[in-house]
């Protein structure tokens, strides 16, 4: 299997999922500097191709990780040193079958919160996207991302492996300065009225940009 042609290098990208939109059933590519595309591709289609290019076997990848996390399904992908995919809700499928999950680099989630509504926000490379899952339940994912991530890492050490291995340096992508709100049909939100609320961030989350995910 080919990787897909994205136009850009594997580092600069930040998540992907699926989405509907005029164009059908497609999937949103969310870059590390914020910028998105949107590509008449399956999201699991785009998975396997990264996998693919950076000659990972995902079987192999959830069997392992899966155990130490105590899951069969849903497995947060380490992929590559720093590159570690972490599957969450993002819509209830219009037709039986269409996939509902997408896939978000741990090293770019900047926050989560909740919205006044009550819908479950993540915060990735200055955007924000609503998840069709409840807090405690991307917090739990989240957590087990990190774990598989230390793991990762330690795994690399014990081989005496550079952590880094194969990655471009000194290159980084810095998201937007303003938080932008994505559309679940991949477009952007117009700008809401200041003067309502903002949703509450979950504990242990910051809100600002810059240092990743929280601690």
């Amino acid at each position: 299997m080919q990787f897909l042609d994205l136009g850009r290098e594997v580092w600069e990208l930040g998540a992907f999922w699926p989405v509907y939109n005029q164009m059908g059933d497609v999937t949103l590519v969310l870059w590390k500097n914020g910028e998105f595309d949107l590509l008449p591709t399956s999201a699991s289609r785009l998975l396997k191709s990264l996998a693919a290019s950076l000659a990972v076997d995902l079987r192999q990848v959830r069997e392992i990780y899966g155990r130490e996390v105590a899951r069969k399904l849903l497995v947060p992908l380490a992929l590559h040193d720093q590159f570690l995919l972490v599957p969450l809700k993002v819509r209830t499928a219009v037709i039986p079958g269409d996939e509902v999950y997408g896939y978000f680099d741990l090293s770019c989630i900047q926050g989560l919160q909740v919205s006044a509504e009550g819908v479950t926000e993540l915060i990735v490379a200055g955007c924000i996207i609503s998840l069709r899952q409840r807090l405690r339940s991307v917090e739990e994912q989240l957590n087990r991302a990190r774990h598989i991530e230390w793991l990762y890492q330690l795994r690399m050490v014990e081989r005496r492996l550079p952590i880094w291995l194969g990655r471009p340096r000194g290159t980084e992508h810095v998201p937007p300065a303003e938080l932008r709100r994505i559309h679940p049909s991949g477009e952007l939100e117009p700008e809401k009225s200041p003067d309502k609320p903002s949703g509450e961030m979950s504990r242990g989350w910051s809100k600002k940009i810059g240092n990743g995910y929280g601690k």
